[in-house]
C-alpha cells in the first residue's frame, strides 16, 4: 500500500510540476539537473539526503513523507527527512530547479533498527572453546567500521560448544551443542535467544533431541537444522536425512517439528554451511562412522524439501571444521553489484576421528570460494596461519571479509583477526588486523544480526 501511494503522489506531483515548468522559465528559474546523490546520514527515524545540481538552483525532495524544498539557489543541497519509521524501506526523488519528478534522481534506503549502529553493522562473536578448554560464555562485538571491540557485551546463559548459532529476524539463536557437566561434555537440546536491542535473553522450546556439529539456516519465518550428531561419539547418534524445523513465533516458546528430507543429505558432522536466498549450502565435514574428511558440497531447499539439482561443486581439499561464509550483498549495501559467494575457510584435513571435540586435527590455511553459477570452487589466497574451526563474516560497509580466531593446533586457540577484500576475494590477499579478539577461541561463530 505504501508503494502504491508513493507512485500516485509521484504521478500527481509530476503532472503539477509539468504544468508550471513554463511559468518557472518565464520567472527566470535556471534549468538545472540533479547529479550525484546519496544518503549522507541515516538513523532509525531520519535520513539526510545530499545531491549536486549542474548549476545553482533550488532543490526538492519527494518521498512518502511528502515534499520538502530548499529555496536557496545552490549547486549542492542537503535536506533531512524526519519522523520516519525504524527498519523501513523508503523511496525518495531529488530534483533541481524546474526539473520534474520523472527527471530527478531516485534514492532508495532503509532506516536503522535502532540508534546503536554498531549492533546492526557489527559482527557478533558467539560460542566456541577458549584457552581453558571449556565453553566460552562471553559474547564479543566487533565494529569493522571503527575497528572497535565491545568485549563481553553479554553472555550465553548456558555456555555450549558446537551449537547451531545463527541470526534470525535480528535475534541471536544458540541451539543445541554440547554442555560441559561435571567435566564431561553432554549433548544439549537447549535453545536460548538473545535480543540485542532489548538486551534480553529468553529460553525457547527445546529440540526434539540433542544436536551438535550440525548445519543451520534462517529461511523465511523458520529456522532449519540438518545433519550433525546427537552424541559426542558420532557413531552413536548420527542424523540421517532428518530436518529439524523451528517456528519461533508459534505459541509462547515456539515449536519444533522433525521430518525426513525427500533426498539424501550427507550424514556428517562439522560441515561448513550457511544460507543464501533460501538455500542452505553445506560442504566438507566428517563422515559419521569413519571420521573421514570430505570435499563434496550440496544445498537444501526447504520449500521443496529436497537438495539442489545444480550439481554443487566439490572442494579442492577435503576438510572438516572449516567455516562456511555466505557473501550476499543487498541492494542497500554500498557495493550491491559485488558477487554472491559461498566460501569455505580453514578447517582440518585430518581423518579417522569420530569424537567431539576432536582429539586429532591437521589445520589448513586453504580458502576456497564458489561464486554461485560458476560451477566450481576456486582456491583463494592462503591464510597467514593454518586454522581449525575459525569464524568468518563479511562487512559490507567496509567491503571486507574477516576471519576470527581458530585453533592452530589441538586445543590451542588463537585471537588473531585477518581481513580480505570482498569485492575481489580470489585476487586479494589476507592482512593482519591490528586489533586482536578480546579472548582466544575456536569452534565459534561470527554473525551479523541484519542478515
Amino acid at each position: 500500500m505504501r508503494s502504491l501511494y508513493f507512485i500516485f503522489i509521484i504521478l500527481l506531483l509530476g503532472i503539477l510540476r509539468c504544468g508550471d515548468s513554463g511559468l518557472s522559465s518565464i520567472l527566470g528559474e535556471e534549468a538545472s539537473e540533479a547529479g550525484f546523490a546519496y544518503v549522507a546520514k541515516l538513523g532509525p527515524n531520519s535520513a539526510a539526503l545530499s545531491w549536486n545540481c549542474s548549476g545553482p538552483a533550488k532543490g526538492n525532495v519527494y518521498s512518502e513523507v511528502g515534499m520538502i524544498s530548499d529555496p536557496s539557489s545552490l549547486k549542492t543541497h542537503w535536506i533531512e527527512l524526519k519522523y520516519l519509521r525504524p527498519n523501513t524501506e523508503y523511496n525518495a526523488i531529488v530534483t533541481c530547479g524546474s526539473q520534474t519528478i520523472l527527471e530527478g534522481k531516485s534514492l532508495r534506503f532503509k532506516t536503522w533498527i535502532s540508534n546503536d549502529p554498531p549492533k546492526t553493522r557489527g559482527i557478533w562473536i558467539v560460542g566456541g572453546i577458549g584457552s581453558t578448554a571449556v565453553p566460552v560464555a562471553e559474547i564479543d562485538l566487533f565494529d569493522p567500521v571503527t575497528g572497535i571491540w565491545y568485549p563481553s557485551i553479554t553472555s550465553v546463559p548456558t555456555p555450549r560448544v558446537y551449537a547451531s548459532i545463527l541470526s534470525h529476524k535480528s535475534k541471536i539463536y544458540v541451539i543445541g551443542g554440547m554442555e560441559l557437566i561435571s567435566g564431561v561434555y553432554t549433548s544439549s537440546s537447549k535453545v536460548e535467544v538473545y535480543d540485542p536491542y532489548l538486551d534480553i535473553w529468553e529460553s525457547k522450546a527445546s529440540l526434539p533431541f540433542g544436536s551438535q556439529g550440525a548445519v543451520s539456516g534462517s529461511v523465511g519465518d523458520e529456522i532449519y537444522i540438518l545433519s550433525g550428531s546427537n552424541s559426542t561419539d558420532m557413531t552413536n547418534g548420527p542424523v540421517f536425512n532428518t530436518i529439524l524445523k523451528f517456528y519461533p513465533e508459534l505459541g509462547t516458546n515456539g515449536q519444533w517439528i522433525s521430518y525426513s528430507s525427500a533426498s539424501t543429505i550427507f550424514s556428517r558432522v562439522d560441515m561448513a554451511g550457511c544460507a543464501i536466498d533460501g538455500t542452505i549450502f553445506y560442504s566438507g565435514g566428517r563422515t559419521y562412522n569413519t571420521g573421514s574428511a570430505n570435499a563434496s558440497t550440496d544445498g537444501f531447499v526447504p520449500p521443496a524439501n529436497t537438495t539442489t539439482s545444480f550439481g554443487e561443486p566439490s572442494l579442492v581439499e577435503s576438510k572438516h571444521g572449516g567455516v562456511g561464509l555466505c557473501i550476499n550483498p543487498s541492494s542497500q549495501d554500498p557495493f550491491p553489484a559485488d558477487g554472491v559467494w559461498f566460501a569455505v575457510i580453514g578447517g582440518s584435513t585430518g581423518s579417522g576421528n569420530v569424537f567431539q571435540p576432536a582429539t586429532f586435527i591437521l589445520p589448513t590455511n586453504k580458502t576456497e570460494f564458489y561464486q554461485l553459477g560458476s560451477g566450481v570452487f576456486t582456491s583463494g589466497p592462503t591464510l597467514p596461519s593454518s586454522l581449525y574451526y575459525p569464524a568468518a563474516q563479511t562487512s559490507y560497509e567496509t567491503r571486507q571479509i574477516f576471519v576470527f580466531g581458530g585453533a592452530s593446533a589441538i586445543n590451542v586457540p588463537e585471537d588473531s583477526v585477518y581481513y580480505l577484500d570482498s569485492g575481489n576475494p580470489i585476487l586479494s590477499a589476507w592482512s593482519l588486523h591490528p586489533k586482536t579478539m578480546p579472548r582466544r577461541r575456536y569452534g565459534h561463530k561470527a554473525i551479523r544480526i541484519d542478515r
